[in-house]
């Protein structure tokens, strides 16, 4: 892996654990979701119609646009029920760990798919780091708790919100190779916003206003930022192994932690961080072993 393509998924790592904090941060999460989706509609809409000219969609692209379209609805509502409930520094690292866990679990069951000694590392290692990061402390005492803590609002979102990115994942896997992919991360944008509109629009209605009042600034940045860091993740794909773009940008995980505990002042602080590094290498691993 290039120096040029490690530095690109780094700032897109980094990009992907910031606006995520800034999501965090809102008053309203799915609202403050909905407003940066619908700004970055309108922010690229002058990339995809150059784009969307000069190229036909055929029918399984356009399945595949519809699917992930629908997963990626579900994906913003989980994020955003994850973190109404929980900490970012629990929330994110487990949402983004258990996508990859879950990945190559499926392909054993559902492709006949064997695991290497590496993938079996991986997994072991995430496991591990779901364990840490619900750990409140390192003492015999505190040795059950991720058994009952897992079991909690923000947990079951965040493992909702991992079960949606595998599932995007194997979707995109396919549809990025059949549809432009500036194409066709627009029309999935467009889908999930007016698949959460209708939500949006009756139960937060009152919220949407005072969202953009409070929240403006953000709002802007998280509208470029969401589609600009898939961007240079697939810029990274171009010019360097896509196994290793795909392991490389985990590190959100490890920046996440970050965020939440210095600049939002989380609690639990060697916990997270050390089960958000564990879990780290177990996707490191687990992509390796692809």
């Amino acid at each position: 892996m290039s120096g040029l393509s490690l530095g690109i998924v780094l700032i897109a790592a980094f990009l992907h654990a910031f606006w995520n904090t800034l999501a965090k941060k809102s008053r309203i999460k799915i609202v403050f979701i909905w407003w940066f989706i619908l700004i970055a509609c309108i922010f690229y809409s002058p990339m995809f119609l150059y784009f969307y000219a000069a190229i036909e969609i055929s029918a399984v692209g356009w399945a595949c646009i519809v699917a992930t379209g629908i997963l990626h609805a579900l994906y913003f509502f989980f994020v955003g029920g994850s973190y109404e409930r929980g900490d970012l520094s629990l929330a994110y690292p487990l949402a983004r760990g258990f996508g990859p866990f879950l990945v190559p679990i499926l392909a054993v069951i559902l492709l006949r798919e064997q695991l290497s000694p590496s993938g079996i590392a991986g997994i072991a290692l995430v496991v591990i780091g779901i364990y840490l990061i619900h750990l409140r402390s390192f003492s015999l005492q505190s040795f059950f708790e991720p058994f009952a803590a897992i079991r909690g609002n923000a947990s079951i979102w965040a493992l909702l919100t991992g079960c949606t990115i595998a599932a995007y994942s194997l979707v995109d896997k396919v549809g990025v190779g059949l549809v432009n992919p500036p194409v066709y991360i627009y029309l999935m944008f467009v889908i999930s916003l007016l698949l959460l509109t209708p939500y949006v629009l009756i139960k937060e209605r009152k919220g949407l206003k005072l969202e953009w009042q409070t929240n403006k600034g953000p709002i802007l940045v998280n509208g470029f930022l969401v589609l600009f860091t898939y961007m240079l993740i697939l810029f990274a794909m171009q010019i360097s192994n896509v196994s290793y773009v795909a392991v490389a940008r985990e590190v959100s995980i490890v920046f996440s932690a970050l965020f939440g505990i210095i600049w939002l002042g989380e609690s639990h602080r060697q916990q997270r961080l050390i089960g958000a590094l564990v879990m780290a290498l177990g996707v490191v691993f687990i992509g390796l072993s692809r």
